[in-house]
């Protein structure tokens, strides 16, 4: 079904919040938009292209064939188990986020919670020791070994205004902790065995404990 909004004709399915939608020249309602969230094997072959670019092989594209062949990697699978708990955990399906959480901490020593919101192209370039508590993770996001990310005290009930938030195209070193409710934003750089404690801006560097920028006069120099 469609109604005239302001903006044109709006599919009722498609609709979203914000969208002020004339019903008669008496009455309007508020429609709220449905933002769509990529698909699990959207996610899936993003995640794979990333592993392709990194290996310097930037022009394969997926396929079934090239996702299973791959699948066994040690790069690669923990990445699934992650993305198969958290389509589980959307869908409603118990018991299985929890089993395949484990199973990644048992096999490769890397802890995601299901509830965190990953976008697409993760790449974990060395999956041991990671704790991921993080509420939301960006696009094309690289992450080494030993890095934590989460809340600053115990939460189990997993509240977002209590966890970090990582921009896109971010890179996260070796060891680095963020923890509490900061944010890392687009295309910046943590370094390794930093520990973040404020919220980074866009394009920056930062290093040590507690991390700070690193001017760009100095990262230039090196």
């Amino acid at each position: 079904m469609t109604v005239s909004s302001e903006c044109g004709n709006v599919d009722r399915g498609q609709a979203g919040e914000g969208v002020l939608v004339q019903v008669s020249e008496t009455a309007e309602i508020s429609v709220p938009f449905v933002v769509r969230r990529p698909r699990l094997k959207e996610l899936l072959y993003s995640d794979l292209v990333r592993q392709y670019e990194i290996e310097g092989r930037p022009g394969v594209q997926p396929n079934l064939l090239r996702f299973l062949g791959r699948l066994l990697h040690f790069r690669f699978l923990p990445t699934v188990f992650c993305r198969l708990s958290r389509a589980a955990l959307m869908a409603g399906i118990p018991v299985v986020p929890k089993l395949l959480t484990y199973l990644n901490l048992v096999l490769f020593g890397l802890e995601v919670s299901p509830k965190c919101e990953i976008g697409p192209g993760i790449v974990f370039a060395h999956p041991v020791g990671c704790v991921i508590g993080a509420w939301r993770i960006g696009s094309r996001v690289t992450i080494y070994q030993g890095v934590g990310l989460g809340a600053l005290r115990p939460d189990t009930g997993f509240h977002r205004e209590l966890r970090c938030e990582i921009g896109d195209n971010v890179v996260l070193g070796a060891g680095c902790k963020v923890l509490g409710p900061y944010r890392v934003g687009d295309n910046a750089t943590v370094g390794a065995n930093s520990v973040v404690m404020s919220s980074v801006g866009p394009n920056q560097t930062v290093f040590g404990v507690p991390a700070r920028v690193v001017p760009s006069s100095t990262r230039a120099s090196e």
